[in-house]
């Protein structure tokens, strides 16, 4: 009887132990696959009528995630991925379709598409080269509403032509050199180019034409013109900024000119630093700057003055007549 009991305790913990380790196999797949589903999680970037939203997903379909996401595919709608399938930082946009108007050979109908041009259109719909092409610009951004007309090419002729290349003009900008001023640093010429276009018909009438090559005959060289961007100007004063500068005629008064009363057009007292101007030219109150007599403001006229004529208010008799006339440069401060 002791020996029964031995033996049925040694079987019973025999079971048990394999009972154990039954249960810690399950429990380890059962770790695992939680660990794996939580470790497949990936965060989806979703773009969809206007709105963008970051949801985290362990489904690996861009349809099994959208649908979780609760957003409903047309028919006609299609989905773009960034990667070639659902990654962790997926990027899923969706593009929603919409109506065009299509006429092919007169008959109209409506479609929905999300291609945007005429060609992609086109393809989509089965009408291909060379035996269908769109009308006007085959890379025509399309949109709501759009209307696309595709005609049945019957028959195609080539020709062949140079065309000239219009030169370029290329500006820079120079602040070495003072706003305003331009400095031609390369003349340009006209460049040439072989044309082959491609006339297509449609029971003997033109319906289109388009460029099938194009190749160089002769290089275009650009115009380079130098600009000025310096708008300042060094002064007794120090730097000032100006907004251009005029090339003027220029001669010189005395304060008791005119009248004789020494009062300018303006009534301030004639003084030096005062200039007389055409307003058509210069306002009168225009802050100046004329290299070689100073900083001055229009503030005078004078019946001789006209167009791009300055007259120069001076101290004496013998400054005048040393100046006498001459071209001047007159900074028109800001």
């Amino acid at each position: 009887m002791t020996k029964y009991l031995v033996i049925q305790k040694e079987n019973m913990t025999s079971l048990m132990k394999r009972h154990t380790g039954l249960i810690l196999l399950l429990l380890a797949m059962v770790f695992i696959t939680i660990s794996g589903f939580a470790w497949n999680v990936k965060s989806v970037t979703i773009t969809a009528d206007g709105e963008t939203r970051i949801v985290k997903t362990h489904l690996n379909s861009a349809d099994g995630v959208l649908r979780d996401a609760g957003i409903t595919l047309g028919s006609k709608d299609a989905v773009l991925l960034s990667t070639t399938t659902v990654q962790n930082g997926t990027e899923l946009t969706v593009l929603r379709a919409f109506p065009v108007k299509v006429i092919v050979d007169g008959v109209a109908s409506d479609v929905m598409t999300v291609q945007t041009t005429a060609q992609g259109l086109a393809d989509e719909l089965g009408y291909k080269a060379p035996n269908y092409v769109p009308l006007g610009d085959s890379q025509a951004h399309l949109q709501s509403g759009s209307e696309v007309a595709i005609a049945r090419v019957t028959s195609r002729s080539v020709k062949s032509y140079e065309q000239p290349v219009d030169v370029q003009v290329i500006h820079q900008r120079d602040d070495t050199m003072r706003k305003g001023e331009q400095e031609v640093v390369q003349e340009g010429s006209a460049g040439l180019i072989a044309v082959q276009e491609e006339i297509l018909y449609q029971d003997g009438k033109e319906i289109k034409k388009q460029i099938i090559s194009q190749n160089e005959i002769k290089q275009m060289v650009p115009t380079i013109i130098k600009e000025g961007t310096r708008d300042v100007v060094e002064t007794s004063r120090g730097v000032v900024r100006y907004r251009e500068v005029l090339t003027m005629e220029a001669s010189a008064y005395l304060p008791g000119d005119g009248d004789g009363r020494g009062i300018t057009a303006s009534g301030m007292v004639a003084q030096r630093g005062v200039v007389a101007v055409d307003p058509n030219v210069i306002p009168l109150g225009t802050r100046l700057y004329i290299p070689g007599y100073g900083m001055a403001i229009a503030a005078d006229t004078g019946g001789a003055i006209k167009g791009h004529r300055i007259d120069l208010l001076m101290d004496s008799y013998g400054e005048a007549m040393e100046f006498g006339r001459r071209s001047i440069e007159v900074y028109v401060l800001q």
